[in-house]
């Protein structure tokens, strides 16, 4: 099947099948019937013989630090769904949060000649990440910093959320809150938002214990909080370490939502279905992937693109109850 058939079965010039493909100016009635007759004969563009027509790939490259990370999968249902409507693709790879990978994963992506590049939670040192800028594509950061490199940035408001979910936990009577940490620019900054708003309500904050960010390390944070004892509530920088804080409560025998109170953060779908159901952050993962294609299609084109700082939502939920007494 060739472009030329497409054209011929559309009623429309091969130029015009060009545009309508590769998101170029066409009327959006003709760009529906020539994407219709194009699926309907299954014709599919070369990639190579784009890139030697155009002198362009339409692909955006990504970078995930962890092929099996939720979040993950949720920012990439964004970024694809932007991407498609202006005719372009992405290519994903993981760095399985090794800045010598990552390096290496940026040079091949690089390599395949795509438009941008947006990386996601990067690992990798600015000074390092400086030091390559010249050899890529223009750079997207998502949930990263990188002020030093002049590249757009999409963020959520950490801090903020995280002051939200610990004044939450002060509203519902608890004045001894502990806080189970993760790595990285995210987890510096949930510690700073539960530090401020238990210093905004006069609090000595509790006990803190580091998780990275994984269910394990949530457990192991979990124990060594228990063994502290001293507080009533806990302030958890992500979901995936509250799963694991929540065995670590039931071996202990505490009741979540009784004994102590859980907050976490990022709003994975399965906090909904824990025993009790867990009151979280809601990360907007998708329009975080959004905005990142958004930004990368403006660097593209020549523009620059203002930084985005989006907002999380608490969702509240039977894991935290009024204080009773605290561990």
């Amino acid at each position: 099947m060739t472009i030329y058939e497409v054209a011929d079965a559309a009623g429309v010039s091969v130029a015009t099948v060009s545009r309508a493909l590769n998101g170029g100016r066409v009327a959006p009635s003709t760009r529906e019937r020539v994407l219709q007759v194009a699926g309907r004969l299954g014709f599919s563009p070369s990639p190579a013989a784009r890139v030697l027509a155009t002198g362009k790939s339409r692909a955006i490259g990504v970078v995930i630090p962890d092929a099996t990370g939720p979040l993950y999968g949720r920012m990439l249902r964004g970024i694809g769904l932007e991407l498609a409507q202006a005719g372009y693709t992405y290519l994903v790879e993981s760095s399985e949060r090794d800045p010598g990978r990552e390096g290496q994963v940026l040079r091949d992506l690089s390599a395949r000649d795509v438009e941008a590049l947006v990386l996601i939670g990067s690992g990798l040192g600015p000074q390092a990440l400086a030091a390559m800028q010249g050899e890529l594509p223009a750079l997207v950061l998502v949930e990263r910093e990188g002020a030093e490199l002049a590249a757009p940035m999409v963020t959520i408001d950490n801090e903020s959320a995280a002051e939200r979910a610990t004044r939450y936990l002060i509203e519902h009577g608890h004045e001894r809150i502990a806080h189970i940490a993760g790595p990285r620019r995210a987890g510096r900054e949930r510690l700073a938002g539960w530090r401020r708003a238990l210093a905004a309500a006069g609090l000595a904050p509790g006990p803190v214990a580091d998780g990275g960010f994984t269910e394990a390390g949530g457990y192991r944070a979990a124990e060594a909080l228990i063994g502290q004892g001293g507080f009533s509530a806990v302030f958890v920088a992500s979901d995936r370490m509250a799963l694991g804080a929540y065995r670590a409560f039931r071996e202990a025998g505490l009741r979540v939502g009784e004994d102590v109170s859980v907050v976490g953060f990022d709003g994975l779908e399965f906090g909904a279905y824990l025993d009790p159901p867990l009151t979280t952050l809601r990360q907007p993962a998708q329009q975080l992937g959004q905005a990142a294609a958004r930004a990368a299609l403006a660097v593209t084109r020549g523009e620059r693109p203002e930084n985005v700082v989006l907002s999380c939502e608490l969702v509240p939920r039977a894991s935290v109850m009024e204080y009773g007494g605290g561990l």
